[in-house]
């Protein structure tokens, strides 16, 4: 720019001076005057590009500078995520190894819940035969875990097992020991009675009305108890009544029966 201005101020002179310079070598003052021309037009051209290439150089630094900032940024942000990665890397390794062993235990798991399902169909199934078999005093009981087992989730192995251990356990109680019950009956005449049914265990039953006059003999049948009557044990079966209800001190009483040995036929 100081060149520039110093051009500019002093043209008149230099103008003269090459007037002067080629008068003094054999030049038109013309051809003098182009020759300034385009020399002053070159210096103004080379003026313009150092100018131009001091831009550049000056806007180039500005931008290495900030070029060089974001390199070192992206070398912390690639160092960090270089660390994330090994600590992800780890972080599968280690859920692949737990994945593998969940995928054992499972498998084990579902060899176990087949294993136990069947067991538990097995026990449905003999529950259902016990049921069928089950005196009237069990009805009602058994027939609300049937209603459960049915009303439940079978994959739910917890919650049928439970259901079938309570209703065994029920109808172990009754097997084990001597209930009474008090049912109406019908006649074959048409006389509709309440009799005393008294139940040894699951093996054998009697029953009688109150006043003596008719009793039987109960035996469990494929579709529920048998009953049979016994007239010639009237007395008896009514005084084991009387006895149960504590009505009569206890006394031997002799009564119809059959017991069966264990491969299943009749003594």
């Amino acid at each position: 720019m100081r060149t520039q201005l110093f051009l500019k101020r002093n043209s008149a002179l230099r103008t003269a001076f090459l007037v002067l310079l080629g008068s003094v070598i054999g030049l038109s003052p013309r051809l003098v005057a182009d020759d300034y021309e385009r020399l002053d037009a070159a210096t103004k051209r080379w003026i313009e590009i150092e100018q131009k290439i001091a831009s550049e150089r000056n806007g180039w630094k500005a931008q290495k500078k900030i070029l060089d900032q974001s390199v070192l940024v992206l070398e912390a942000d690639i160092e960090g995520l270089a660390i994330n990665l090994e600590r992800m890397q780890k972080e599968v390794d280690f859920r692949a190894g737990e994945l593998s062993k969940n995928t054992e235990s499972f498998d084990d798991q579902e060899i176990a819940r087949v294993y136990y399902s069947g067991k538990l169909d097995e026990l449905e199934e003999r529950f259902d035969r016990v049921r069928t078999r089950a005196p009237s005093f069990l009805e009602d009981e058994l027939n609300t875990a049937r209603e459960k087992l049915d009303a439940g989730d079978k994959a739910a192995l917890g919650e049928r097992s439970q259901i079938l251990i309570a209703a065994f356990t029920q109808i172990e109680d009754f097997n084990r020991t001597v209930t009474i019950d008090y049912v109406p009956r019908e006649l074959k005449d048409g006389r509709k009675l309440m009799v005393s049914v008294l139940y040894w265990g699951l093996a054998r039953g009697y029953a009688v009305d109150p006043q003596g006059t008719v009793a039987w003999e109960l035996a469990p049948g494929e579709s529920g108890w048998n009953w049979t009557e016994k007239p010639e044990s009237v007395d008896e079966i009514l005084e084991l009544v009387k006895v149960y209800e504590q009505k009569r001190p206890p006394s031997i009483q002799l009564l119809p029966g059959k017991v069966m040995n264990q491969t299943g036929g009749e003594e």
